[in-house]
C-alpha cells in the first residue's frame, strides 16, 4: 500500500472526517471570438470618451466600462490601435490648443526686453498658456485613468514606447518646439513679468508665474529655453543697477541694497523658479553688485564705517564680500585705513600736528597746545586699540586675517614715531600707578594694566621705554608716590614676561633696595633713640641705594650746604660704615629733597616743599639784595651749570626769583634776584611737579644719550659674537645679520660707526685683496 492510501486510511478513522475534493476546470474546447465589429466599435467609443474629455464634457459612459473597453481590446491583442489612436487623436488636440497661443507680437533673444507688451497682455497670456498646461494634465490624468491597462500591460512591455503621461509630455513639448514664436512669448511674457517685478512697477503672479515654469520643468526645456536668457537678463539688470547706485547711494545703503536683493531673489526660487537655478542666480547678482563694485565699497565706505564705529555695517560688509572672495581686499582696506587713522593719532602734539616746521619759532600757546595734545596719545591709542579689538570680533568674527590685520596696522604707526610712543607710555603708566590704582586689588591692577602692556608689545625701542619707565619708578619709589607697591610689582612681572629677566633686574633691584634702606634707616633710628648714636639736628631721613641698579645721575660732591645738614651726613656715615665695613657712602643730592620754611612781605610765612638743589639756591638767595650772575652763583653754590639751569628755570617759573633778561633761554651773563613781591594764597608750596615739567626736556635728552651708547655696546657685541663665529664675512652680509640680530630698529649708519670702531679697535680687519670683506682678529 502506497503512503496516500495509507495516510487516507488513518484519516478515516477520525470522527467528523470530511474528505477534500478536487475540482479541475477544463479549458474550452474553441477559443471565444468577439463580435465582428467588436475592434471598430470600442475604438470609436473609446475616441468619443477621449474626445468629451478635450472638450471638457460629461462622459457618457462610465470610467468602469471604458476601462473594460480597454481591457477587452488588449486582450484581443488589439493594444496597437488603441495606443496608436490615442496618439494620433491627443497630438490633434494638442496642436489645436498650441495654435490658440500663436497671438504673441513680440520675441526674446538672448536678453530682457519689455518691448511693445504691457503687463497686462503678458499676464493674459501667460493665463492662457497656464490653462493649456492645467488642461492638459487633467486631460491626461483622465486618460490614464481609463487607458490604466493599456499602460501597465502593453506600454510597459514595448520598450520604445513611454508612459501615457510621457506620451503627453512629449507631444506637448514636441509641438511647442515646432512653435518656436509660441514658446519664446511664454519665455518673454514670463521673463517681463520677473522684469517688472524687480523693478517696482507690477507685482508678479506667484501661481502664474509657478504654473508656467513647472511647465518647461516637466517638459524638460527649462534650462534650454528659459534658465540661460534669465540668468542673461539677470546680469544685465543687475550690472546696470550696481552701477547706478554703487558710486551715488551710501555705502551703508548700498550694501543693505544687496542684502534685500539677495533675500528677493532667493524667495523667487523657493516661489517658482527651480531649485537648481539658485546657485547660478546667486552668483550672478553677487557678481553685478559686489563683485565688480569691491574697490568703490571699499573705497567709499570702509574708512566711514571704521570711524563711526559701525559694526553692524561692516558686519554686512564682510559676509557681502567673503561670497565673491574678496575678504583679502577689504583687509588690505582695513589696514591701509588703520594705518593712516593710526598715525594722526600718535602725531598728536607733534609740530605737524600744528602746521609748524622744526625751523618755526614757537609761542607760549603753540607750546601749551601741543603739551595738552601729547597728553592724548596714549589714551587715543589704548581706546582706538579697545574699539577696533570689539570691532574685529562683532564684525568680522574674530577672523584672524583681520587681527592679524589690527597687530601689523599699530606696529606701523607706533613704529612710525617709535621713540617718542615709547616715551609718552612709560610716562602715562607712571601717572597711572602714581593715582590711578590705588584702592585696586590684584586682579584689578593686573586687568587695569593689561591694555599698557599689549601697547607696549607693539614698541619696538623697548630700550627707549626702559630708560624713561626706570626714571619714573625710581622716582615713585623715592618720593613714596606710588599708588600700590601690588600694582608695580604686576607691571613689572608683566614687562619680565614679555622682555625677560635682564629688562627687569635693576628695577627689581630697586624695590630690593627701598624695603632694605626701609630697614637700615629704622635701625638708625632706634639707635638714636637708644643712645648709641647722637641725634641729628634736623629732621632727617636716608635711603640708601645700590649703585648701578638706579639711573645714572652726576654727582655733585661740591655742592655747598648748610652746616646742620652736613653734620646730618656724618652722624649717619658713623652709623652705616659702622655696620657695613668695606662700603662707600655718595651723596645723591639729585635725587634729594627738603622742607624750607620762608618769610615772604606781601604773604608771611610758607611753607616749601623743594629739591636739594632749589633749597641750596633759595639758601644762597634769602639774605642777598643785590642780582647775582647765572655764571658766579654756579660757583657759590657748588652745582654744574646744567643742574643749575634746570633748578633756576624751575625757581622762576614759580616766581620766587626773577631773572633778566626774562627770556627763557639761560646765559652765564644772566642775573637772578629774590622776589620780594611773591605772593600766593596757599600756605604749602610744592615745587617738585614744577621741577618736573621744566626736567622733562633734559631727561628726554639723557636717554637718548643713554640710550645710544647702550645700542652702540649691544651693537658692537653683535659684531664681534659674528665676526667670532664666522671669522670672515662680506659687509652686506655682516649689515643684514646685524640687523636681524638685534631687537630694536638700527640703521645702516648706526651699524657702519661700530664697525669703524671696532676696526679701529682691532677687533676686526679688512681683507687685503678685498675691502668689501672684514677679518676677525683674535
Amino acid at each position: 500500500m502506497n503512503i496516500l492510501a495509507q495516510e487516507l486510511k488513518a484519516r478515516r478513522g477520525i470522527a467528523n472526517y470530511v474528505p477534500k475534493r478536487r475540482v479541475i476546470i477544463d479549458p474550452f474546447r474553441h477559443q471565444p471570438r468577439p463580435p465582428a465589429d467588436f475592434e471598430e466599435k470600442y475604438l470609436r467609443r473609446l475616441s468619443e470618451a477621449v474626445a468629451t474629455i478635450h472638450r471638457k464634457e460629461r462622459i457618457n459612459f462610465s470610467r468602469e466600462e471604458l476601462y473594460r473597453v480597454v481591457e477587452s481590446l488588449c486582450i484581443y491583442a488589439k493594444a496597437t490601435a488603441v495606443y496608436t489612436n490615442l496618439y494620433k487623436q491627443c497630438e490633434a488636440h494638442i496642436q489645436s490648443q498650441i495654435a490658440s497661443l500663436k497671438d504673441a507680437k513680440t520675441v526674446v533673444s538672448g536678453k530682457m526686453e519689455v518691448g511693445t507688451s504691457t503687463a497686462e497682455s503678458d499676464e493674459m497670456f501667460l493665463t492662457k498658456a497656464q490653462m493649456v498646461w492645467e488642461d492638459h494634465c487633467n486631460h491626461f490624468r483622465i486618460i490614464r485613468s481609463i487607458f490604466l491597462y493599456l499602460d501597465r500591460t502593453f506600454v510597459l512591455s514595448n520598450p520604445k514606447l513611454t508612459s501615457l503621461r510621457g506620451m503627453g509630455l512629449s507631444l506637448l513639448r514636441q509641438t511647442l518646439m515646432s512653435n518656436p514664436h509660441v514658446l519664446q512669448h511664454i519665455v518673454r511674457a514670463t521673463l517681463t513679468c520677473i522684469y517688472r517685478d524687480r523693478c517696482g512697477e507690477k507685482k508678479a503672479s506667484v501661481p502664474l508665474l509657478k504654473s508656467v515654469l513647472d511647465m518647461l520643468e516637466q517638459l524638460e526645456i527649462y534650462s534650454q529655453v528659459f534658465e540661460g536668457v534669465f540668468l542673461t537678463g539677470t546680469q544685465n539688470f543687475f550690472m546696470a543697477e550696481g552701477m547706478r547706485l554703487a558710486p551715488v547711494i551710501e555705502v551703508p545703503a548700498y550694501l543693505e541694497h544687496i542684502s534685500k536683493r539677495l533675500t528677493e531673489e532667493k524667495s523667487r526660487v523657493e516661489k517658482y523658479l527651480a531649485e537648481r537655478t539658485r546657485r547660478a542666480l546667486v552668483k550672478t547678482i553677487e557678481e553685478a553688485l559686489i563683485a565688480k563694485h569691491t574697490e568703490t565699497i571699499l573705497r567709499r565706505g570702509m574708512a566711514k564705517l571704521v570711524e563711526a564705529n559701525s559694526t553692524g555695517d561692516l558686519a554686512r560688509m564682510y559676509l557681502l564680500l567673503s561670497r565673491v572672495d574678496s575678504l583679502v581686499a577689504m583687509k588690505k582696506s582695513f589696514l591701509a585705513h588703520l594705518k593712516v587713522a593710526g598715525i594722526k593719532i600718535v602725531n598728536l602734539g607733534d609740530l605737524t600736528s600744528i602746521g609748524k616746521k622744526p625751523q618755526d619759532k614757537l609761542t607760549p600757546q603753540d607750546i601749551k597746545i601741543l603739551e595738552e595734545q601729547e597728553l592724548k596719545v596714549v589714551p587715543g591709542l589704548l581706546a582706538y586699540k579697545s574699539r577696533l579689538d570689539t570691532l574685529v570680533k562683532e564684525a568680522f568674527g574674530g577672523d584672524s586675517e583681520f587681527s592679524y590685520a589690527l597687530k601689523e596696522g599699530f606696529e606701523h604707526f607706533v613704529g612710525s614715531a617709535d621713540y617718542r610712543v615709547a616715551e609718552l607710555l612709560a610716562r602715562h603708566i607712571d601717572k597711572f600707578l602714581r593715582t590711578g590704582t590705588k584702592g585696586m586689588s590684584e586682579q584689578q591692577a593686573d586687568i587695569s594694566l593689561e591694555p599698557y602692556i599689549v601697547l607696549f608689545g607693539y614698541v619696538q625701542s623697548k630700550d627707549v621705554f626702559k630708560g624713561f619707565y626706570q626714571k619714573d619708578l625710581s622716582s615713585r619709589l623715592l618720593e613714596g608716590k606710588s599708588a600700590s607697591k601690588t600694582a608695580e610689582k604686576i607691571m613689572l612681572q608683566k614687562l619680565r614676561n614679555i622682555c625677560g629677566a635682564a629688562f627687569t633686574k635693576n628695577m627689581e633691584a630697586m624695590f630690593r633696595d627701598i624695603t632694605l634702606s626701609d630697614d637700615i634707616f629704622e635701625e638708625f633710628r632706634r639707635a638714636q633713640a637708644n643712645g648709641p648714636v647722637m641725634s641729628t639736628p634736623l629732621p632727617f631721613s636716608v635711603r640708601v641705594l645700590t649703585d648701578g641698579s638706579w639711573p645714572k645721575i652726576d654727582e655733585t660732591p661740591n655742592i655747598n650746604l648748610p652746616k646742620e645738614i652736613k653734620e646730618c651726613h656724618k652722624i649717619f656715615e658713623k652709623f652705616y660704615l659702622k655696620k657695613h665695613k668695606g662700603q662707600k657712602l655718595v651723596w645723591q643730592y639729585p635725587r634729594s629733597t627738603a622742607v624750607l620754611t620762608a618769610e615772604f612781605p606781601k604773604c608771611g610765612k610758607k611753607e616749601l616743599r623743594v629739591s636739594a638743589f632749589q633749597a641750596a639756591v633759595l639758601l644762597q638767595m634769602s639774605d642777598r639784595t643785590e642780582p647775582i650772575s647765572f655764571d658766579r652763583l654756579c660757583g657759590v653754590i657748588g652745582v654744574d651749570s646744567k643742574n643749575l639751569q634746570q633748578t633756576l628755570t624751575s625757581l622762576v617759573e614759580a616766581r620766587l626769583l626773577l631773572k633778566s633778561p626774562p627770556v627763557p633761554k639761560v646765559l652765564p651773563t644772566d642775573l637772578y634776584v629774590t622776589n620780594r613781591a611773591f605772593k600766593t594764597n596757599r600756605i604749602m608750596i610744592k615745587l617738585e611737579q614744577i621741577r618736573q615739567r621744566s626736567r622733562r626736556r633734559f631727561e628726554r635728552r639723557e636717554v637718548q644719550e643713554q640710550v645710544i651708547a647702550d645700542r652702540g655696546v649691544v651693537i658692537d657685541a653683535t659684531i664681534v659674537r659674528l665676526m667670532k663665529t664666522r671669522k670672515t664675512v662680506a659687509h652686506k652680509e655682516l649689515m643684514s645679520e646685524v640687523v636681524k640680530k638685534v631687537r630694536f630698529a638700527c640703521t645702516a649708519g648706526d651699524i657702519l660707526k661700530r664697525i669703524e670702531v671696532l676696526l679701529k679697535r682691532e677687533y676686526m680687519g679688512r681683507d687685503e685683496n678685498n675691502p668689501e670683506i672684514y677679518n676677525y682678529k683674535a
